[in-house]
């Protein structure tokens, strides 16, 4: 085998000896990296290289939660070893989750995914009383975007210039979706969709990618994990939760179909962010999300 390169260097510096080392995830410098690493001793770790955008308390904040629910008994990707700088990105060695995400979700399967969603955010109540907000994030019923280094207006100006029409459509569209300002919030995992939540036969293993945690409410917690298109989420969920003593307030579940069309915008807004530094818009991407608003071409 050979053990040159980046990944071999940064093992080194953190003192693993591996036998083994796979790739599993290594795409844009907008995405985490991840590689399958097997200790001489035999035990499975995850070394993950963080997205460009990453800085340290931003992933201190989402070590800090992983560990929360680590020792609430949850089995997550929580560091096992020194978030380290190597180049111009940062790196740490995370637990291996096992099981794998199902494909397509029988609608038992999407109650059940319901039911863990509520467990987790049972295991997270209080937690964002101690940790407050996730630096550059805020809640996604307060704004246009989750993203408090994203200017909506000044990207869609500038989008106008090259796309009027989309543009003057996603205008209407932030406009149309605002949902309710007082909602309460909590520490939110930010993105419970089935890909992020590990199975071993009919048991939960473990849930992965805690990369969009931040302080946000409960309906935007089922938009982001897609649930419109998994509505027995929506179900497994309601019920998991009176059942636990914490039901969703009148409030909330009014929220949940507008903060659907709510989180399509914020998905146009950094898409258009994106965009703008990449200096080419991916336009079937922003109007696929307009559609989805259900905001119709002014």
């Amino acid at each position: 085998m050979v053990r040159t390169g980046v990944v071999w260097e940064v093992l080194e510096r953190l003192g693993v000896r591996a036998r083994s080392v796979v790739c599993l995830r290594d795409l844009a410098v907008g995405e985490n990296g991840n590689w399958l690493v097997e200790a001489v001793d035999g035990e499975r770790v995850v070394l993950r290289r963080y997205h460009a955008g990453a800085g340290r308390e931003d992933l201190r904040y989402e070590h800090a939660v992983l560990r929360h629910v680590a020792r609430a008994g949850w089995v997550v990707p929580e560091p096992v070893g020194p978030l380290v700088r190597h180049g111009d990105r940062w790196w740490c060695l995370n637990r291996f989750v096992p099981g794998q995400a199902r494909g397509e979700e029988t609608p038992a399967e999407q109650r059940q995914r319901g039911r863990d969603l509520a467990r987790l955010e049972v295991a997270l109540r209080g937690l964002g009383e101690r940790l407050g907000q996730r630096p550059g994030w805020q809640a996604q019923h307060t704004a246009v975007t989750v993203h408090t280094g994203i200017d909506w207006d000044e990207e869609v100006e500038e989008f106008a210039k090259t796309h009027p029409r989309l543009a003057a459509w996603a205008s209407r569209a932030a406009v149309e979706t605002r949902s309710a300002s007082e909602l309460p919030v909590t520490v939110v995992h930010g993105d419970f969709a089935s890909w992020n939540v590990h199975y071993v036969g009919d048991q939960l293993a473990g849930v992965v990618d805690f990369g969009l945690t931040h302080l946000d409410s409960r309906p935007y917690e089922l938009a982001i994990a897609r649930t419109y298109r998994a509505p027995g989420v929506i179900q497994g969920f309601q019920e998991e939760l009176s059942r636990l003593g914490w039901p969703l307030s009148d409030l909330e579940v009014a929220a949940i179909e507008p903060l659907h069309r709510a989180f399509r915008v914020d998905m146009v807004a950094w898409q258009l962010h994106q965009g703008r530094q990449n200096g080419s818009y991916d336009t079937a991407m922003i109007e696929r999300q307009l559609t989805k608003s259900g905001i119709p071409v002014p």
